[in-house]
């Protein structure tokens, strides 16, 4: 399974451990996204976490192609 973290410095700046959810999954980390690469980043993902970068909803539709 395919995971991936847009915004990983928000989420965890750093006192935690990615270690569980990698259990899971190939996980790729990012600190953060940018609008113009979270289609690019998310491609392909199962999962994408988030915290405080948006999705809109055209994006979210081309990270399912």
């Amino acid at each position: 399974m395919k995971i991936v973290v847009l915004d990983g410095h928000t989420l965890n700046p750093g006192d935690l451990s990615w270690e569980a959810l990698s259990k899971l999954g190939d996980i790729t980390i990012y600190d953060r996204t940018p609008q113009d690469e979270i289609v690019e980043r998310s491609k392909g993902a199962q999962i994408i976490l988030t915290n405080k970068t948006l999705l809109m909803p055209i994006q979210f539709i081309s990270c399912l192609i």
